[in-house]
């Protein structure tokens, strides 16, 4: 059976967010005292006490945009879609601002057929003062059956909207939580296709997707099966060079988010526009990527967008691409176009091999033995009397393939012998695309 799914929605800056983030008792989505800082579905599980999962809460965006326009076009058609969707809705009002849009949602819930039937809860928010609720007779004037005062950010009446939520989905047991065993990010900067990618591969709009740069603000997550693997998908806010040093706090946050997201996932897909090419802040993300020791690959997307293409063009591309910045040769790469869903059930496949990779344990015995011999037989330089020799080496963690590497002299080991052992590890145990970092140690010993 079905998580049920319960979606908070209203005019934009009536508290949704905020509403959000109260019933999970975190600070999940964004908010700010500024309208339509909401732009995708935001969804996460509310758990009862023993764990399990009750219902699925979700954030849309605000509906009462003036002007329409490509992103508020696919912001609405987004957060309609997510109604049509939800086994109860609760319509946010502001007590304080009651507008003639919120007039119009009114009388969508109550005449068109496709609501009539849904569970809605109307809720007036910032209803901090429980003497004042004898003034809601207004409310129940426009032909609303119920209505329940709430205070979001006081925590007013939250209990009592949780039982009302429940009493609603009362024929949905409560799940145990499947937890998704590969978290993958996608990264990239503004406008490069994160959130068509997302979309695509979910199969389902969860974030709203526009020419517009900046479209993402919150991280967006969708949990998908392949290949009988839970796999959660994570669309982040575009990253920009402004990002972290930006004045403007929604951008601030949005960068934090980003970063987090990074943090915690087990692999990261940067994308990039394939018409404009790895650009410079582009090398600021994988450098990024690479401080954070992440499994990585990269999207090269919007490839149909690529004329006169033949066998060797991608081949070509990326030998551009490495000219650029000759790290991404370790890195695997495939072209794909989101919005067509070109390559990107393949690309899923190379994350997937590519998390099974990083899972690799080496012994002591065999590490020790196979860095002597690379060191032994491809002439690595000696120095005077000095030759380089390795003791043992031991592995410490899987990712980054971190090694220490207990040796003679650790001057003898100078950084093209390090990169040469970083080229012999990674071939030999299949490691593209999985950090590896070496560790040299001196361990000192009598000479005799």
């Amino acid at each position: 059976m079905k998580i049920p799914i319960v979606s908070i929605v209203g005019r934009q800056n009536v508290g949704k967010s905020t509403l959000f983030n109260a019933i999970l008792k975190k600070k999940i989505a964004i908010t700010y005292d500024f309208p339509g800082v909401t732009r995708d579905i935001i969804r996460y599980p509310v758990e009862d006490e023993e764990g399990k999962i009750l219902y699925n809460i979700c954030d849309t965006p605000g509906l009462d945009i003036e002007n329409i326009d490509d992103l508020s076009a696919s912001v609405i058609e987004l957060s309609f879609q997510q109604l049509l969707e939800s086994h109860v809705i609760i319509f946010l009002m502001d007590k304080r601002d009651i507008r003639d849009y919120d007039f119009k949602l009114i009388s969508l819930f109550q005449k068109d057929k496709r609501f009539v039937n849904k569970n809605v809860l109307h809720c007036v928010n910032k209803s901090d003062n429980p003497e004042e609720d004898f003034d809601l007779e207004f409310f129940y004037k426009q032909g609303i059956g119920e209505v329940l005062p709430i205070s979001a950010l006081g925590r007013r009446n939250l209990k009592l909207l949780n039982e009302k939520i429940l009493f609603f989905i009362r024929d949905f047991p409560a799940r145990d939580i499947e937890k998704p065993e590969i978290k993958i990010a996608i990264v990239g900067k503004p406008n490069s296709g994160k959130s068509s990618l997302l979309n695509a591969i979910s199969g389902v709009n969860r974030s709203a997707v526009s020419e517009l740069a900046g479209t993402t603000r919150d991280s967006v997550n969708s949990v998908i099966k392949h290949e009988n693997r839970l796999i959660e998908l994570i669309d982040t806010a575009g990253l920009r060079k402004q990002g972290q040093n930006s004045d403007d706090p929604i951008e601030f946050y949005s960068f934090s988010r980003a970063m987090k997201t990074i943090e915690k996932c087990d692999i990261v897909i940067h994308i990039f526009d394939a018409t404009k090419g790895l650009g410079e802040y582009d090398k600021k993300i994988f450098s990024i990527i690479r401080e954070k020791g992440k499994l990585s690959l990269f999207a090269v997307n919007k490839w149909d967008l690529i004329k006169e293409k033949h066998s060797n063009t991608f081949a070509e591309y990326k030998e551009k691409m490495i000219s650029r910045m000759y790290s991404v040769v370790d890195i695997p790469a495939i072209s794909i176009s989101a919005t067509e869903k070109q390559r990107t059930s393949k690309l899923l496949d190379m994350c997937v091999d590519l998390y099974e990779k990083s899972h690799v344990k080496v012994s002591t015995h065999e590490l020790s033995t196979k860095l002597r011999d690379w060191i032994q037989n491809n002439g690595i330089a000696s120095f005077g009397k000095k030759r380089p020799k390795i003791f043992y080496v031991t592995q410490v963690s899987s990712v980054p393939f971190k090694l220490i590497i207990f040796v003679n002299h650790e001057d003898l080991f100078k950084p093209n012998v390090v990169s040469f052992l970083k080229k012999q590890i990674q071939e030999e145990y299949e490691l593209l695309g999985v950090p590896i970092v070496l560790e040299i140690r001196e361990r000192k010993q009598v000479e005799t």
